[in-house]
């Protein structure tokens, strides 16, 4: 999913940023930083994930984003916001409970990750500090 959200706007960071300034809640000029850095750190994310490198790291950043989307949303569906999400997984998809509801199944799956047993092919596991 981090993958595939991340590829659209690293292709045009220019509408992302208009998607970001859409949200009204940065200030200005720090949409294009965002713009820039948010989809790198979403492909870093998706790559870390799938080939089990630094996936700890990477599912907690994956909660993290997760939880500040879910709380950008709200407000934009709470001021009565009718923008598109810019998400990146579906064209054109305007902000609603479903995105939100949809940002907390994967908000469940980043602590699934956190929380796993075992390290099974991970390249970089965490180790366990002696007593």
């Amino acid at each position: 999913m981090w993958v595939w959200a991340s590829l659209d706007k690293i292709q045009d960071p220019a509408q992302f940023s208009r998607d970001i300034a859409n949200y009204h809640v940065m200030p200005f000029g720090l949409e294009n930083l965002s713009a820039i850095v948010v989809p790198w750190l979403e492909l870093l994310i998706g790559i870390g994930l799938i080939i089990g490198v630094m996936v700890d790291g990477a599912a907690l950043i994956s909660f993290s984003l997760m939880l500040l989307f879910i709380v950008l949303i709200s407000q934009a569906i709470l001021r009565g916001f009718n923008i598109e999400c810019g998400c990146g997984l579906k064209e054109g998809q305007l902000v609603g409970w479903e995105k939100i509801l949809e940002n907390i199944v994967f908000l469940g799956a980043s602590y699934l990750v956190l929380i796993r047993p075992k390290n099974l092919l991970e390249l970089f596991p965490k180790t366990s500090l002696p007593d």
